[in-house]
C-alpha cells in the first residue's frame, strides 16, 4: 500500500472532520433560537419586569393611601367627636390631618400615572408578546429541521473518528508526525496532489527529477516552493 496515499486518505478525513465539527458547533448554537429571536424574548422580559415594577408602585401607593384614608377618618372623628379639647392638641390634630390629606392626594396622584404607565407599556408588553409567540411556533418548526441534522451530523462525526483511528494505525510514526507539523502550519492541507507535473495546492512545478519519486510514493517528496508533501493518484 502507497503510505502517501495513506496520507492522502488521511487529509480527506480530516478535512470532512474539521467541516463537520465545525458545522456541529454552528448548529448547537442556533439551538436557543436565531439572534433575532433571542433579541425578542429579552425586550419582551425587561419589559414584563417593567411593567411588574410600574404595577407594584401603583399597588403601594394604592396601600398607602388606603391606609391614610382610615387614618384621617379616625382624625376626623376625634375633631367632630369633641373628645380632645384642648386648644393647642386640636390644632395639632388639625394640622396632622392636613398633612395627611395632602400626602394622600400625592399619593392618588402617584397611583393614577403609575397606572396610565402600565397601560401603555402593557400594550407594548402585549404587541412585544404576540410577535414573539408568533417568532417562537416558526423556530419551533426550523429547530425539527436543526435537530435532525445536528444528529446526522453527530454520527458523521463518530463515524469518521473511528475510521481516523483505523487509518492511523497503518501509518507510520515519523510521517504522521510529520503530516501533523505540516497540517497545522499549512492551513489544514498537509498533502498536496501532483497533477501535469504542478503541485495543486501552490500551483508551482515540480521538477522532473522528483516526479518520479513522487509517484512511486514510498518517501515524502515535499513540494520546494510550499513544503506541503506531494502526492500522486
Amino acid at each position: 500500500m502507497n503510505p502517501i496515499a495513506d496520507l492522502y486518505r488521511l487529509q480527506e478525513i480530516d478535512t470532512m472532520w474539521d467541516k463537520i465539527r465545525r458545522r456541529i458547533l454552528q448548529l448547537q448554537k442556533t439551538t436557543g433560537g436565531s439572534p433575532e429571536l433571542v433579541e425578542m424574548r429579552t425586550r419582551t422580559r425587561a419589559t414584563e419586569t417593567e411593567l411588574q415594577k410600574v404595577r407594584q408602585e401603583q399597588r403601594d401607593a394604592d396601600g398607602e393611601s388606603g391606609s391614610l384614608a382610615v387614618r384621617i377618618k379616625e382624625s376626623e372623628s376625634l375633631l367632630m367627636g369633641g373628645q380632645v379639647r384642648n386648644p393647642k392638641e386640636l390644632e395639632a390634630l388639625q394640622a396632622s390631618v392636613e398633612s395627611m390629606r395632602r400626602h394622600k392626594g400625592a399619593l392618588d396622584d402617584r397611583s393614577v400615572e403609575a397606572m396610565v404607565k402600565a397601560d401603555e407599556i402593557g400594550q407594548r408588553f402585549a404587541k412585544q408578546t404576540s410577535s414573539l409567540n408568533s417568532q417562537e411556533a416558526e423556530w419551533q418548526i426550523k429547530q425539527q429541521a436543526v435537530d435532525e441534522e445536528l444528529q446526522k451530523r453527530k454520527k458523521e462525526y463518530v463515524y469518521l473518528k473511528n475510521m481516523r483511528e483505523e487509518l492511523v494505525k497503518s501509518i507510520d510514526g515519523k510521517m504522521l508526525e510529520q503530516y501533523e507539523y505540516l497540517r497545522g502550519r499549512k492551513n489544514g492541507i498537509a498533502v498536496a496532489k501532483l497533477e501535469d507535473g504542478s503541485c495543486t495546492a501552490c500551483h508551482m512545478q515540480i521538477p522532473v527529477g522528483l516526479i518520479g519519486s513522487v509517484r512511486r510514493g514510498d518517501e515524502l517528496v515535499a513540494c520546494a516552493a510550499c513544503g506541503r508533501i506531494l502526492f500522486a493518484a
